[in-house]
């Protein structure tokens, strides 16, 4: 499963704006930085939420809601 989810995470960061902003975040951010691939793991959880999210709560996926919870309430734009 970890492997999977890592697979899918690497298109997703390319191709997918709002991950893309969020691995950026994770590896440069100044308090504790993560390395490459500490962020994508941290962002197959986040996608395990956001599935869960999405299956449990039946809406669509919105970017900016995901984006709140690392960015408050400004989106990162």
């Amino acid at each position: 499963m970890r492997a999977l989810l890592f697979r899918v995470m690497m298109p997703m960061i390319r191709h997918n704006e709002a991950f893309r902003q969020l691995h950026d975040y994770y590896t440069t951010r100044p308090d504790n930085p993560l390395r490459k691939k500490q962020s994508i793991v941290v962002l197959c959880g986040k996608l395990l939420k956001v599935l869960h999210a999405v299956c449990t709560k039946h809406q669509a996926f919105d970017a900016k809601r995901m984006m709140q919870d690392i960015f408050g309430l400004e989106t990162a734009a």
